[in-house]
């Protein structure tokens, strides 16, 4: 594994997952079951992926932002705030979220 990235520990859990950016809602069509949404922050119309991730990770945000109150409802891990060190993780790849310690780390 690589070093972890750390954020806020915003809904507990850890998982693992494929890595999927989410930059505009014209992306939101390409998310698929079981992937980890990352974002650089999350909008309400995206509510239909927060059903089928694994878990979120988002660039900004604190414990009371979109991210963290609907990753709670949906009892998937999430880490936020994590900075723009988030953009070193790339779509596809393997990482784990840890919604507990407030990490994300590249799977290898």
């Amino acid at each position: 594994m690589t070093e972890p990235l750390y954020g806020i520990g915003a809904s507990p859990g850890r998982t693992e997952g494929r890595a999927r950016w989410i930059m505009t809602s014209e992306d939101v069509a390409s998310f698929e079951v079981g992937e980890v949404l990352l974002a650089k922050m999350t909008s309400p119309d995206w509510g239909e992926m927060f059903q089928k991730a694994a878990a979120v990770a988002t660039e900004q945000g604190g414990m009371l932002c979109h991210a963290a109150i609907v990753a709670r409802e949906e009892a998937i891990p999430a880490v936020v705030g994590v900075g723009p060190d988030l953009l070193q993780i790339k779509t596809g790849e393997a990482v784990i979220v840890d919604g507990d310690e407030g990490f994300i780390v590249r799977k290898e």
